[in-house]
């Protein structure tokens, strides 16, 4: 098995949007996750992840510049990430083919293998 990087991504929009979601909504939308996380687990494919709060830091170049995030020039923000294991990149696409981040036309799951090292 190789390891891989889901990466969720979502609009600022749809991310600012579901800061305002009432609670039952929050609510089915993690058991939608947890459901989805679950899965993986059962199969022994989840290494793990976590959700991402919205603010960072980008540190550019060598000049070490700083700057503060979110990016509003940024179209999308990146909302969290899972480490999988799978047989080979198509086995880790059709993994991630299930991810709730893709219940929108604008989320996207970038799916990143991991260089062995």
């Amino acid at each position: 098995m190789k390891d891989f990087l889901l990466i969720f991504r979502d609009t600022v929009e749809n991310t600012q949007a579901y800061a305002n979601l009432s609670p039952a909504e929050l609510q089915a939308d993690m058991e939608k996750w947890n459901a989805w996380m679950s899965g993986l687990a059962e199969q022994g494919k989840l290494v793990g992840g976590q959700p991402l709060l919205p603010d960072g830091t980008v540190i550019h170049g060598t000049a070490r510049k700083t700057t503060d995030g979110p990016y509003i020039e940024g179209k999308d923000l990146v909302g969290g990430y899972l480490l999988i294991k799978a047989a080979d990149m198509n086995d880790a696409v059709a993994l991630s083919k299930g991810c709730p981040a893709l219940e929108t036309p604008e989320g996207t799951v970038e799916v990143r293998e991991i260089m062995p090292v």
